[in-house]
């Protein structure tokens, strides 16, 4: 067992240090924070890979004469995985105790950031490879958790992949991790580049370890609190920089290596129009081309934009790091679009050959709002993003004839989400807020390996943040909908996943996997007790009334009931629903979210990832079926939401769906502000 070791960041020796660490010990003596940093000593990752470095070397030596593939880097992963050893608490429980120290002097809410530093040879490697945690309100066990979980992280196959194709040497590589508490704050940011730029997220300290921040919103540093800045950082500008704002004052966070500097958009650039497609998430973006065809993505992206066939759900870590997305394949409600959406990331999906029209390393101008990809020229150019304006927080909310909710997966979210003038969460996407923290493993894995509890944890820390963003509103969670053809491609899904994609869609899975449905249900069910947050429970996929009947059970066990205050709802997304509402009302089901993308798909016989602009859920078959549901739904008093874009996507859907009778509309945090202005 290995013991953690830590050591404070100003005595660690710097010639020890890799050079954004050594950047940000100059600056903090310059403007010390007033919070203490530590470091996990190199020593502690010395002693973990010992037992790696052998299996790594093997593969290397077989690697040289059969070209690996993704299959080998999993294979390899889970090998070296289990070769970790585990790690002793060590100072941990010191350090903890000084945490609290910290935290009890300041007051407010108690934070914990991680984040993990690698180099070689004394160059940085991208920090998209490491990983970056906030743990709120955090616990020993907990902190212990993300450190052994930060780890694993290094060895996880995407990293390996990564390793391999750019020739760095997995036997020499330095890792050290920086820890440091935070008090309630103000704000935070990045600054980066020559010309600085400082920027303000929303309050709190979700703070921004990958991809391009909001825009400004709400905080301002002044211009003294910029000069101060800058003189506490000069001679390394060219870094990446993370700020931190308290009422009082405000310091330098960390320093990354991997600088992704924002700039207005250069006005008269030469470019030729290369390929277009369908503008599936708006924003700008001026970068790299990072073009992947294989199957196993690799980790470095940050900075680039991301070219391949299409997006499955679980490369949710690459569009996170990337600065926009080009598909070959996909709609408007294919899994690409709508993590690129969410995510704040400019993408065009439907794009024909763009893997063969589009090489990596092109500097590629990425037009979200049209759709359009143009070419620049070689000479270098910053790395530019422009995401899609946030909405704004408006002074009051209208009356309105309907509730508008929006659509999350990502805690990312949740810094707009905390001011965004809308009613509530209207549909959280659990398969996809799992791929946060499943570490790249079916749920089913972790299971078999006996870590039920760490990921019940997980779950619940999720689903608090999200009850705490959104309260006094409520929360429509969506229980798990594995679709198999994206949880196949996770460590183990190949054995836990069906050779089919449709049969075990939603609901029927739970009989099937019955231990995976009732650890959902206790994360949900201590969520529900920590956190003052009315919660709605949406069942997916449902085909029939016993799937009902055998989910109601589950969930009494667990004492998730009416009489707790936590409703049942039920997707209307699979047509079978329209002949079946009279025996759902008879249940004591309280309402139906109609889901407008797998309802459309089923109707018409098309798939998320097929471009047929002619049939989409404006088609006259759909809107039938959509008018039919909401009738029958009040017929036998049930409450009736739809989720989807289509309300933001056709003028005419909103007075549509009023005159129906609708309840409420779920869609993008994106376009709320869109769709209120149409009332």
């Amino acid at each position: 067992m290995t013991s953690l070791l830590l050591e404070s960041l100003q005595q660690y020796p710097a010639e020890a240090l890799s050079p954004t660490l050594v950047a940000l010990q100059e600056a903090q003596k310059i403007l010390p924070p007033p919070h203490p940093v530590w470091l996990i000593s190199t020593s502690v990752w010395q002693q973990l890979r010992s037992g790696v470095i052998p299996l790594w070397q093997a593969a290397c030596d077989r690697w040289q004469e059969v070209p690996p593939n993704a299959a080998d880097f999993r294979a390899l992963a889970l090998e070296m995985t289990h070769e970790l050893p585990p790690l002793d608490v060590g100072e941990l429980e010191t350090i903890f105790a000084a945490c609290h120290h910290f935290w009890q002097q300041q007051g407010g809410e108690s934070h914990l950031v991680l984040t993990t530093y690698l180099w070689q040879e004394a160059v940085d490697l991208p920090w998209g490879l490491g990983r970056g945690t906030v743990l709120h309100h955090p616990s020993l066990p907990l902190c212990h958790q993300a450190l052994e979980a930060a780890f694993a992280a290094l060895v996880e196959a995407k990293n390996l992949y990564t390793y391999w194709q750019q020739g760095w040497d997995f036997c020499r590589l330095k890792v050290v991790i920086l820890l440091y508490p935070l008090s309630t704050i103000v704000a935070s940011g990045w600054w980066t580049g020559s010309d600085p730029t400082f920027q303000a997220i929303a309050s709190g300290v979700t703070l921004p370890h990958h991809g391009i921040p909001l825009p400004p919103r709400g905080i301002e540093l002044t211009p003294a609190e910029e000069q101060y800045l800058q003189q506490a950082c000069r001679g390394s500008a060219s870094h990446l920089w993370v700020w931190h704002r308290s009422q009082t004052q405000v310091w330098w966070g960390q320093c990354l290596p991997e600088p992704l500097p924002l700039a207005p958009l250069p006005q008269a650039v030469e470019r030729t129009l290369i390929a277009e497609g369908l503008p599936a998430a708006p924003g700008q973006a001026i970068a790299p081309a990072l073009v992947v065809t294989d199957p196993c993505a690799p980790a470095a992206v940050a900075g680039q934009i991301l070219v391949s066939k299409s997006i499955p759900p679980h490369w949710l870590p690459l569009v996170s790091a990337a600065v926009g997305v080009i598909c070959e394949q996909g709609g408007l409600t294919s899994h690409g679009a709508i993590l690129a959406r969410e995510l704040g990331r400019p993408a065009v999906v439907g794009v024909v050959n763009a893997t063969q029209q589009i090489s990596s390393g092109m500097t590629l101008f990425l037009d979200g709002h049209r759709g359009s990809i143009y070419q620049l020229p070689p000479e270098p150019l910053p790395v530019v993003a422009t995401p899609s304006p946030q909405t704004p927080s408006l002074p009051t909310v209208k009356r309105l004839p309907l509730q508008v909710m929006v659509n999350v997966s990502q805690v990312s979210a949740l810094r707009v989400l905390r001011s965004l003038p809308c009613d509530g969460i209207g549909l959280l996407r659990s398969e996809l807020m799992l791929l946060a923290f499943l570490d790249h493993r079916h749920p089913c894995h972790w299971l078999e390996h006996g870590e039920a509890e760490e990921l019940r944890d997980r779950w619940v820390q999720h689903l608090c943040e999200f009850m705490r963003a959104i309260a006094p509103r409520p929360l429509f969670y969506r229980t798990l909908d594995l679709r198999p053809a994206d949880y196949r491609q996770l460590l183990g899904g190949h054995q836990f996943e069906p050779a089919t994609d449709w049969g075990l869609r939603g609901v029927s899975r739970y009989p099937h996997c019955p231990e995976l449905f009732h650890l959902e249900l206790s994360a949900l069910a201590i969520a529900h007790r920590l956190e003052a947050c009315p919660l709605r429970i949406i069942l997916p996929f449902v085909r029939s009334v016993s799937e009902v009947v055998y989910c109601q059970k589950a969930l009494a066990q667990h004492g998730l009931t009416a009489k707790a205050g936590v409703e049942l709802w039920v997707m209307a997304e699979v047509p079978a629903v329209l002949f079946l509402l009279s025996d759902l009302a008879n249940l004591g089901v309280a309402g139906i979210t109609i889901g407008t993308n797998d309802l459309t798909q089923l109707l018409l016989g098309i798939d998320r990832e097929t471009t047929l602009p002619d049939f989409n859920e404006d088609h006259p078959a759909v809107k039938k079926a959509i008018a039919q549901l909401i009738q029958q739904a009040k017929a036998h008093h049930l409450r009736c939401h739809l989720c989807g874009e289509a309300p933001a996507r056709y003028p005419h859907w909103l007075p549509w769906l009023i005159d129906l009778g609708i309840d409420g509309i779920s869609v993008g945090p994106e376009v709320v502000t869109q769709v209120l202005d149409q009332f």
